[in-house]
C-alpha cells in the first residue's frame, strides 16, 4: 500500500470502508464531536430524547408474545415442547428472565445496529443464551472466507464461529454489521448535549450571561492579580446572584447582552428533538415533541399505533424472526419451524370496537366462539369449538330450494274456526 493510499484510509477517502477479509467495522468509532464534547453511547441516553425513543421501541417489542410454530398441510400449528419455548418464554440463561434478555438485546439494536448474543450449545440443540457487549465485538472474515467473531475481553480477544452467536443487526450497507446508529448520530447528540449544557450553566448563572470589567487605565501584573482575586466570579454561580459588588476607582462592570432567545437556545433544543427522533424512526408526537410535522399525523389513536408498528417497529420484529430463524433452528427445520410475533394484542381496541370485531369474526366462521372468548380471557365453553356461519346471504339461484325445504319443513297452519252460538 502506497503512501496515499494510507493517507486516504486514514481519512476515510478512496479505499473500501471494510474489506473483503479482516475486521468488518460499522463505522469509525469515535467519540468526540464538532462541538467539543465527547459523547460515549452512554452518554447519549442521557439525552431525554434518546432516552424516550431507545425505551419506547424497546418496550414494545419485548412486550409483544412471541410463539413458535410448526407449518402444517391445514395451516401452522403451535409448539406444545420445544427447546426454542424453554429458552425464550422460560429463561434464556441463569441471570435473566425472558423480559430481561428481550429487552437488552433491542436496546443493543437501537443504539448500535447491533445486538450479539453468546449461544450455548447441549449438541444439537442451544440451552442458553448470553447477551454480549456490542462496543467489543467486530465481526471478523478469515482469509477462507469464513464469518467469525472477535470479542474483547481482559485476557485479550475470544474469538467466536459463527454457530455461536446470535447476531441482530439492523440498517447495513454490506449485510455483515448494522450501520452504528450511535456512530452515525454522533454529531446530533453532541450538539443536544451542547445546548443541556448551555442551558444548565446558565441556570446555574442565576440565568445572567458572563461580563467584562473595565478599567480606565493598564494594569501592572499586581494589580491584574489584585482585581482577579477581588472580582473573579461578578457573574459566576448562584451564590453571587444577589451579592452587593463594590467597583472602586471607575471601575465599571458591563454585562454581556446575550439572551436565550438571542442564542437560538430554544429553538436550538426543540430541533434537535426532532432530529434524534428521526435518526429512531419515531413520530416526534410519540416522545412528547410536537412540533409542525403533527399536523400529517393521524387522527385517531388506533391509526397513529398502527403507523408506529408498521414504520417503526415492524423492522426489529423482521430481525428478531430472522435471527432466530438463522441462528437458533436446524437447516433441515428451517421450512417447517418459524418464529411469529403476536401484533394484534398491541393495537388495543375501545370494548365496543372489539365486541363488534370478535362478532364479525364468529358469525362468519373465521373465529370459533372459544376462540373469540379467550381473546376476552374467558374460560372455554362446551360446544362453542365448531365454525359456524349465518345464512342469511345466498346466491340468488339458490333461494327456490332454501325457500321449498323452509316449507317443507313448517307445518301445516291450521285455519281458526269460527263458533257459532
Amino acid at each position: 500500500m502506497n503512501i496515499w493510499s494510507s493517507i486516504f484510509k486514514r481519512w476515510g477517502m478512496g479505499t473500501l470502508s471494510n474489506p473483503d477479509k479482516g475486521y468488518q467495522n460499522a463505522a469509525q468509532h469515535r467519540n468526540s464531536t464538532a462541538t467539543g464534547i465527547s459523547v460515549t453511547d452512554e452518554r447519549s441516553l442521557q439525552i431525554s430524547a434518546v432516552w424516550a425513543c431507545v425505551q419506547l421501541i424497546a418496550n414494545s417489542v419485548a412486550s409483544l408474545p412471541l410463539g413458535f410454530y410448526e407449518k402444517t398441510p391445514a395451516g401452522r400449528k403451535p409448539l406444545d415442547k420445544h427447546y426454542l419455548k424453554d429458552l425464550f418464554l422460560k429463561s434464556p440463561n441463569a441471570l435473566m428472565k425472558p423480559r430481561d434478555f428481550r429487552l437488552c438485546m433491542t436496546v443493543q439494536m437501537c443504539l448500535w445496529h447491533n445486538a450479539y448474543s453468546e449461544i450455548i450449545w447441549n449438541g444439537e440443540r442451544p440451552v442458553a443464551l448470553m447477551p454480549l457487549r456490542p462496543g467489543r465485538m467486530t465481526p471478523f472474515i478469515t482469509t477462507d472466507g469464513e464469518l467469525t467473531y472477535h470479542y474483547a475481553v481482559e485476557s485479550g480477544v475470544k474469538i467466536y464461529a459463527k454457530r455461536s452467536i446470535l447476531h441482530l443487526k439492523g440498517f447495513s450497507t454490506d449485510g455483515i454489521v448494522g450501520c452504528e446508529r450511535s456512530e452515525y448520530a454522533r454529531e446530533t447528540f453532541g450538539l443536544s448535549v451542547s445546548a443541556e449544557t448551555f442551558a444548565a450553566k446558565q441556570f446555574a448563572n442565576g440565568g445572567r450571561p458572563g461580563g467584562v470589567i473595565s478599567f480606565d487605565a493598564f494594569l501592572n501584573e499586581a494589580q491584574r492579580s489584585q482585581a482577579k482575586m477581588l472580582y473573579e466570579g461578578i457573574s459566576e454561580g448562584a451564590i453571587h446572584a444577589n451579592e452587593l459588588w463594590i467597583l472602586e476607582g471607575g471601575t465599571k462592570y458591563e454585562p454581556l447582552d446575550f439572551n436565550a432567545d438571542q442564542m437560538q437556545m430554544l429553538a436550538t433544543r426543540m430541533m434537535q428533538l426532532s432530529e434524534v427522533a428521526r435518526f429512531f424512526g419515531v413520530p416526534e408526537v410519540m416522545i412528547g415533541a410536537g412540533g409542525n410535522a403533527t399536523s400529517a399525523w393521524p387522527a385517531s389513536f388506533e391509526q397513529q399505533v398502527l403507523y408506529f408498528l408498521n414504520f417503526t417497529l415492524q423492522g426489529y420484529i423482521d430481525e428478531w424472526e430472522c435471527a432466530i430463524t438463522e441462528s437458533l433452528i436446524p437447516v433441515r427445520d428451517q421450512g417447517n419451524i418459524f418464529a411469529d410475533h403476536d401484533v394484534s394484542e398491541f393495537i388495543k381496541m375501545d370494548s365496543n370496537t372489539k365486541a363488534n370485531v370478535l362478532s364479525r369474526l364468529t358469525q362468519n366462521g373465521l373465529m370459533t366462539r372459544n376462540e373469540g372468548r379467550h381473546k376476552l380471557g374467558l374460560p372455554r365453553m362446551d360446544g362453542a369449538d365448531e365454525l359456524t356461519v349465518q345464512t342469511n346471504l345466498s346466491n340468488i339461484e339458490d333461494l327456490e330450494v332454501i325457500n321449498d325445504d323452509s316449507q317443507a319443513e313448517q307445518p301445516a297452519r291450521q285455519m281458526p274456526v269460527e263458533v257459532r252460538q
